[in-house]
């Protein structure tokens, strides 16, 4: 009871911290917006890393209420949480290594990036090794992982054509080429794929182990 408990306090504080790194930064960017509202709003949720803190904060919730629901029994299976874990260490280390310094930042704008690209992929990772990463993961369910990046690449492909605008530089189809941002979303698809392959071998050691007789 008391390890449920604890469990509960610990998704409801990464939720927490994930909301609060997204309403500092939808703050910041609506404060110093250039754009009319709405066109702001739609190109502030179509960051991947924006959508991905929401998708740890729904799944961190969900785990938090500690209640037996459909969203609750889903989100308890070890293959969703170790997908959102995956999603969420991509924007980490994508951003640390091809995009950080890109943009220039004043005192609360690295607060924000640093809760939402840095505090929010580590909790999530610790989240996962201690209450996900001891139960086996089936990863035979990898196709199904990537169907959210996917649906995301199709997504600022489609609204870059119409609006002129992609979220980031590698996948500026205006600047490098529909045959650039292919080669570089294949590269982002094998971090995807490693990292999942990683996860999941870990939680097969930590199960099995957790499970050999003394």
């Amino acid at each position: 009871m008391a390890e449920k408990s604890y469990k509960t306090t610990f998704a409801a504080v990464g939720a927490v911290l994930g909301i609060t790194g997204i309403a500092l930064q939808f703050y910041l960017t609506y404060t110093n917006r250039q754009l009319p509202a709405v066109e702001m709003v739609i190109r502030f949720f179509s960051y991947f890393t924006i959508l991905t803190n929401a998708l740890v904060v729904l799944y961190l919730l969900a785990a938090s209420t500690g209640s037996s629901t459909g969203l609750t029994r889903f989100a308890s299976r070890p293959e969703v949480g170790t997908a959102v874990t995956v999603y969420i260490l991509v924007v980490g280390v994508v951003y640390q290594t091809v995009l950080r310094g890109l943009v220039p930042l004043d005192e609360w704008g690295r607060v924000a990036d640093n809760i939402i690209h840095g505090l929010v992929p580590l909790y999530m990772l610790c989240y996962w090794l201690w209450f996900v990463s001891t139960k086996p993961v089936r990863l035979q369910t990898l196709p199904y992982w990537l169907i959210y990046p996917a649906a995301y690449l199709a997504y600022t492909l489609l609204h870059g054509s119409m609006a002129n605008f992609y979220p980031y530089p590698f996948v500026n189809v205006g600047a490098l080429g529909y045959r650039q941002v292919l080669v570089n979303s294949l590269l982002v698809l094998l971090v995807i794929l490693l990292f999942s392959v990683l996860l999941g071998a870990v939680a097969k050691w930590r199960h099995r182990n957790q499970t050999l007789p003394a």
